[in-house]
């Protein structure tokens, strides 16, 4: 294989509330937006007009950072989640929880649902909550007013083994056989440090 295979730019399965606080952990975190000291070379500065308030920059300054932070994201492999066009009729209805299995993962049904329809709709509003997703990661990028608030939804698994390959190649220009060993690990971001990536460094 040359050319690796590549995923649509989108999905529309989303979990429902009771598999997120059952089967998911959830780690957050937050970055503060405050444009006098916005210099990174990976954001884009944006446009500002002449009179904007101070609010108004900042959502400016929030909607780029969110672009970046979303654009690291894709090259990693994630994918959009967009609101389902038709609705799931084998999916159950949500149910009220009042005290849920994981109080840390309680969050308000409305905050727990993908609003754009397409992928030109994502980010238009830095106010819209910017869902993505990964094999057994989800990631909800939102702007809350003065900080951008990260949360990452990782599914609960038990710990793969790698899988030990060897086999015999020829090589372009080599003389004979040549035996070739590796190993193959799933790929886990579990560890990944998204929250030091430099953004703001």
């Amino acid at each position: 294989m040359v050319t690796p295979a590549c995923l649509p730019l989108t999905i529309e399965h989303f979990p429902t509330k009771s598999e997120l606080e059952t089967s998911y952990d959830i780690f957050s975190y937050d970055f503060v937006v405050d444009p006098p000291e916005m210099r990174s070379f990976l954001v884009k500065p944006p446009v500002i007009p002449e009179g904007t308030s101070r609010g108004g920059a900042r959502r400016a300054w929030a909607a780029s950072i969110m672009r970046e932070m979303v654009a690291l994201r894709l090259a990693q492999g994630f994918q959009f989640i967009l609101k389902p066009s038709t609705p799931n009729p084998t999916k159950p209805a949500p149910t009220l929880t009042r005290f849920p299995r994981r109080p840390s993962v309680f969050i308000p049904e409305e905050e727990l649902s993908p609003q754009a329809v397409g992928a030109a709709d994502v980010l238009n509003n830095p106010n819209d909550s910017v869902y993505l997703s990964m094999s057994n990661e989800i990631h909800q990028i939102s702007y809350t007013g003065e900080a951008i608030r990260v949360r990452r939804y990782v599914r609960r698994m038990a710990a793969s083994t790698p899988i030990e390959y060897q086999c015999l190649i020829w090589p372009k220009l080599g003389e004979g056989y040549t035996e070739l060993k590796t190993s193959f690990v799933s790929h886990g971001l579990e560890n990944y440090g998204w929250n030091r990536l430099g953004i703001s460094s």
